[in-house]
């Protein structure tokens, strides 16, 4: 029976009709319509295209520039067709522009007013409204094996094959079993593929779907949602589970633009996005466990709804995999480097109370090929384990770490392995725990006699600085906190009236001062007091909540904490300084220190003395190091160093550059011998090659002899020629490495050992850890992992960033 629906329009505009019938097959094209039902009444319709949806006109396409306009309401009845004619009066396109230029805003009838599926479907066939009891038995076919069946409002309207995935129609079956006899993607077919891959064409026969053109039409985007295949029981009947359908608006598509993609496209799609998180989580210190937050899953849904959320488990992997593929990356860059790596070694620790376990985390440093420096950490394992700790055995798998696994020597020893640095090593820098560690020597003698390090290990197991200054601090420890009580009651007296409250926050915010974090450092906490409190007496000198002979003892202090954080945030920062900086930062700490040792206030002179006592222990084990990267610095080189030293040694400073000398010659002469080695592996292989085509070798031997010295003369003559050659002048742009690279044709030897010297380390550990109380801290939510996955993204981390 032909039902019509009669629709008053708003305002008075003329009655239109329109008519529908239950009954009218799904995917009838204009032509047939206009076949099979009444005529439009309404003239409107000679410039749309109805789409159809079960029979029933659900919207309408305008002919000029394909908008999708809505032809029913809330409540499933006739909106008429006023807003037809309105879009029509009004639509650009029939004046020739661009339908992809229009945004037609002006009426509020478009595809995303209408659901034309279901959203939510029941959840067995029989409550499915099928159209008669027949419906249900014309789908137990054979055929159904190797397809899903795809529901719209409770009906059967496409096919899905499980093995290609290309959507067919649901009416009839002789299709559906010559699909399968040819389908490319189906075990046993002779159809020829490759791989699995489906080509241009094959993507192009999916895009032209046989379901409906409200389904086809490239306006709405098909997209499966809960897929659930056939199950068949004993009896031999099998029920079609429900595949849930939700056709979503695409605003941003072109009528040309296909809108139901092939799931083999959404596979890899899928994929990239598992990558993309995977960077994330590591990049952002995240849990793997957030992709399981239901917050993170509704999120990614309300993004596609086919979008299947991974596991932690899933992240775990991925992030295992992304790791190898960087490993092997910055392997191979090592690898087919000639240049030395140097190491620093550093303590970390788990966020949260007093630690049952330590990790070791191992630092390279070198400069590249491009004469970049680089700093990449390769190494993350347990450093020391606590093995009585029950609740750590049962919570983090780290407690089960073997003993052979774990200590210093055995962590740096087993990455020197993996990375094939045996006979690529420079120096190793470390903090004081691993320094101080009884295998770390074991490892320096077993390096020395493997021949891995250079003059005999005198550059190695260098002290990191950073520490050295925390632990000449600490000698001031009695001193500092007596004024800690002087900045607490200045702060109190500041907060007890609104004004000076004000005005100190003022002088805080105009100063610039950098505000320590909860966990650094006391020093640093007194430092920024102090800082504070002389900005403020500044400012408001009239103020007088400070005494005359407490500035006497905030004014030194003050100066002396000042160079030792201003030193500690350029040698830990994130830029990565050359080698030969270092020594113009300690003997910042050396100055400020023997000019405070002469102040009037005895207390202050007692605690300057104390710390330039343990200050000069460490200059007298580190001054060779921190020496010969400024000797290959073009600005300074010797004549500097013979500068400094005598202010630092006085009548005994003549030894003292004499082993600078020495030092950087030895150093010097191993890397001409290197270069000799090569040279005489060159002339035996041609030496060999001259013997197998019959000629005599000896005749020219005596000639590669002379070669070879006179060879080795001009290469000792290189560092003569070098450091006797005019010094260049300072600038404040001045780049060593440049200036290295651009001379290494003049000196190819000293530029290969700059190279190395350059890249030492002074320091282990970065910026914001050189200052926290605890050291560097693993994120909370990687502490209960276990040590490889830890490593993995420790170290993942540090080289996508």
């Amino acid at each position: 029976m032909l039902k019509i629906d009669r629709v008053a329009s708003a305002g008075g505009m003329e009655h239109d009709e329109h008519d529908s019938d239950d009954d009218m097959p799904l995917g009838l094209d204009s032509d047939e319509a206009a076949s099979r039902f009444r005529k439009k009444r309404s003239k409107v319709w000679e410039e749309y295209t109805p789409i159809y949806i079960n029979g029933v006109v659900q919207s309408a396409e305008c002919r000029y520039c394909h908008t999708l306009m809505s032809c029913k309401g809330a409540e499933g009845r006739s909106n008429g067709t006023s807003h037809l004619w309105r879009h029509h009066k009004n639509c650009r396109a029939k004046g020739g522009v661009d339908p992809s230029e229009l945004q037609d805003t002006d009426f509020p009838f478009g595809v995303n007013d209408i659901d034309p599926v279901n959203m939510v479907l029941p959840e067995s066939l029989d409550d499915i409204n099928l159209v008669n009891i027949s419906e249900n038995s014309r789908y137990r076919s054979k055929v159904w094996m190797d397809f899903t069946p795809v529901y719209v409002e409770g009906r059967i309207q496409g096919a899905d094959c499980v093995h290609c995935h290309k959507r067919f129609s649901a009416e009839g079956r002789s299709h559906l079993n010559r699909h399968t006899q040819t389908c490319s993607a189906r075990v046993g077919t002779s159809a020829n593929h490759q791989d699995g891959w489906f080509f241009a064409s094959s993507v192009q026969s999916r895009v032209k779907d046989e379901l409906s053109p409200a389904l086809t039409n490239g306006k709405v985007q098909i997209a499966e949602y809960a897929s659930r295949l056939l199950k068949g029981n004993s009896s031999g009947h099998r029920n079609h589970q429900n595949q849930h359908i939700l056709a979503l608006p695409a605003d941003n598509m072109t009528p040309t633009e296909p809108s139901n993609l092939s799931a083999h496209t959404r596979k890899l799609d899928q994929e990239a996005s598992y990558q993309d998180l995977t960077r994330m989580i590591v990049m952002h210190g995240y849990p793997l466990s957030i992709v399981e937050h239901e917050e993170m899953k509704r999120f990614a849904k309300g993004l596609n709804p086919v979008f299947n959320m991974a596991s932690s488990l899933d992240m775990e992997e991925y992030s295992t995999l992304l790791f190898q593929k960087e490993k092997s990356d910055l392997k191979e860059k090592i690898a087919l480097s000639s240049q030395r790596v140097s190491l620093s070694a550093s303590v970390w620790f788990p966020h949260g109370a007093e630690p049952t376990i330590k990790y070791l985390c191992l630092t390279a440093h070198f400069i590249d090929a491009d004469w970049k420096l680089q700093r990449r950490i390769i190494k993350f394992g347990v450093f020391w384990s606590s093995p009585s700790n029950l609740e750590r055995m049962i919570h983090y798998k780290e407690a089960c770490v073997l003993e052979p696994e774990i200590g210093a020597c055995n962590v740096i020893w087993e990455a020197i392995r993996d990375w094939n640095l045996d006979r690529k090593l420079f120096c190793l820098t470390s903090v004081s725990e691993i320094r101080n560690d009884e295998s770390i020597s074991k490892l320096k003698d077993m390096l020395i006699q493997r021949n891995s390090l250079p003059i005999r290990g005198q550059l190695y197991n260098i002290a990191c600085v950073d520490d050295v200054l925390n632990s000449v601090v600490l000698q001031g420890q009695q001193m500092l906190y007596l004024v800690g009580d002087l900045l607490e009651r200045f702060i109190q007296a500041c907060v007890s009236s609104s004004l000076t409250r004000q005005q100190l926050l003022e002088v805080v915010t105009h100063a610039g001062l950098k505000c320590p974090h909860e966990d650094s450092k006391w020093w640093h906490k007194i430092y920024f007091r102090l800082e504070v409190l002389l900005h403020y007496k500044k400012s408001f000198p009239s103020e007088e909540l400070v005494s005359v002979d407490e500035m006497k003892i905030v004014e030194p202090i003050c100066k002396i904490l000042r160079v030792f954080y201003r030193v500690i945030e350029v040698i830990s920062g994130s830029v990565c300084l050359t080698a030969n900086m270092y020594f113009h930062e300690v003997w910042k700490v050396r100055t400020i220190l023997q000019e405070e040792a002469s102040t009037e206030h005895t207390d202050v002179a007692s605690m300057v003395r104390e710390m330039q006592e343990a200050f000069n222990e460490y200059w007298q084990n580190s001054y060779l190091w921190l020496s010969v990267p400024v000797v290959l610095d073009p600005r300074f080189k010797i004549t500097f160093i013979e500068f400094r030293l005598k202010r630092a040694f006085g009548a005994d400073a003549a030894k003292y550059v004499n082993d600078v000398t020495e030092i950087t010659r030895e150093l010097f002469h191993e890397y001409c011998t290197s270069m000799d080695q090569s040279n005489i592996q060159t002339s035996n292989c041609q030496a060999h090659d001259v013997e197998i085509y019959g000629f005599d070798s000896d005749s020219l031997e005596d000639w590669d002899q002379h070669l070879t010295a006179q060879t080795r003369s001009q290469l000792l003559s290189e560092l003569d020629n070098y450091l006797e050659d005019g010094l260049v002048p300072r600038k404040d742009d001045f780049d060593i490495l440049n200036w290295w690279m651009s001379h290494s044709s003049k000196y190819p030897t000293l530029s290969i050992m700059a190279q190395d010297v350059l890249a030492m380390p002074c320091s282990a550990v970065h910026c914001d850890a050189a200052f926290s109380s605890r050291g560097p801290v693993i994120h909370k939510q990687w502490s209960t992992l276990n040590i490889k996955t830890i490593e993995a993204l420790v170290c993942t981390r540090d080289w996508i960033r």
